[in-house]
């Protein structure tokens, strides 16, 4: 079952391979992202980087899609991790199942997409990225900023 689908330009790092990992109880966390898989230094780092309590699964998104829609996944405790709203829209368009969408931290190493506006210290948006999360919100599914569990949790749509 997945948990929740983060968005986070870093992918695995302290803040998903240790505070959110615990807090969602999670045993996997499948990192979605095209480039990643197809690299294997960065696939081996990102891997190195999980707690030895969550194996981590780089998949790009067709491989991510299969995996995810396969009902033995109903079965895992799953953290998704995407580095750009546009990968979060896919998961939420062809995985069935995602309760939330969660954006730590995204904007300010991610050059695509244009121009951005700072939405706070840690969310800077593109006209494409706010098109994206709008996409996820009228599919029905929860979008909020929420940098580390024991902060407020933010509506994106409150802020968009």
């Amino acid at each position: 079952m997945i948990k929740m689908v983060r968005i986070d330009e870093r992918l695995i790092h302290g803040q998903v391979a240790m505070i959110w990992t615990k807090q969602l109880g999670v045993d996997r966390i499948i990192v979605v992202n095209d480039k990643a898989a197809n690299d294997p230094i960065m696939t081996s780092t990102l891997k190195m980087a999980a707690p030895d309590t969550a194996k981590a699964i780089i998949l790009d998104q067709e491989k991510a899609k299969t995996l995810l829609n396969d009902p033995r996944a109903a079965a895992l405790k799953i953290l998704v991790v995407v580095n750009s709203p546009k990968d979060a829209l896919f998961l939420v368009e062809n995985v069935k199942g995602i309760p939330k969408v969660n954006i730590g931290n995204y904007g300010k190493a991610d050059t695509s997409g244009g121009p951005k506006e700072k939405l706070n210290d840690n969310v800077f948006l593109s006209e494409e990225n706010r098109s994206d999360l709008k996409k996820i919100i009228a599919l029905g599914i929860t979008t909020e900023y929420q940098l580390v569990p024991d902060q407020p949790v933010i509506d994106i749509k409150t802020i968009l």
